[in-house]
């Protein structure tokens, strides 16, 4: 009987988008440990596949019609950690403030807090195209910290000093666009709460 209760799960489980989304946070955390202990190269090289399986999993959803809650789930997972790990590495290497994973972090939980809000009430917030565009910046300045991190050229050279401020110029613009796109969500969700409000 247990067995038949956990079917659908595992069954969703085993679907190969949720299987990619699954080994992205299984990279996440590999990326994430080698760096820290040293070794940014090989954890650029895991982070950067990482990365860009964000488009294949959701590309396979859609192209298979295998969308499903948990895959949505374990993909907002994966997004969550990618961000939280890659933000308190630049902390930690001091290559960006700390203030950007306090910007970022207060605007996703505020983000999570509306969507799961309006679930309950019955109606959902769609995302934005801004917030996606945002999502491409911030992970291509990451990619930009991992060779920051890992200073190729040397760490007083031009060029490193040159990926420094593109770097810290994308991350900006990334949180900086999804602040607006939070705004959007705000207003949406005050829109449709109003709506469902009899007074």
């Amino acid at each position: 009987m247990a067995d038949r209760a956990f079917a659908p799960f595992l069954r969703d489980l085993k679907r190969l988008p949720n299987l990619v989304s699954l080994t992205r946070i299984a990279l996440i955390c590999v990326a994430a440990g080698l760096t820290y202990a040293g070794y940014p190269g090989p954890g650029l090289a895991l982070g950067i596949p990482a990365g860009l399986s964000d488009y294949l999993d959701g590309y396979l959803a859609r192209k298979r019609n295998e969308s499903t809650e948990l895959g949505a789930l374990l993909d907002a997972l994966a997004d969550i950690l990618f961000n939280l790990v890659c933000l308190v590495l630049a902390a930690k290497y001091g290559v960006w403030g700390f203030y950007l994973l306090l910007l970022w972090g207060f605007r996703d939980m505020t983000v999570m807090a509306l969507r799961a809000s309006a679930g309950q009430q019955g109606f959902t917030i769609p995302s934005s195209l801004l917030a996606k565009v945002a999502v491409n910046f911030n992970y291509y300045s990451y990619v930009l910290l991992g060779l920051v991190i890992m200073e190729p050229f040397g760490p007083d050279h031009v060029m490193t000093t040159g990926i420094r401020w593109l770097g810290l110029f994308g991350i900006h613009a990334g949180i900086t666009m999804q602040w607006i796109s939070g705004f959007i969500y705000l207003r949406s969700y005050a829109r449709q709460y109003r709506g469902l409000d009899p007074n």
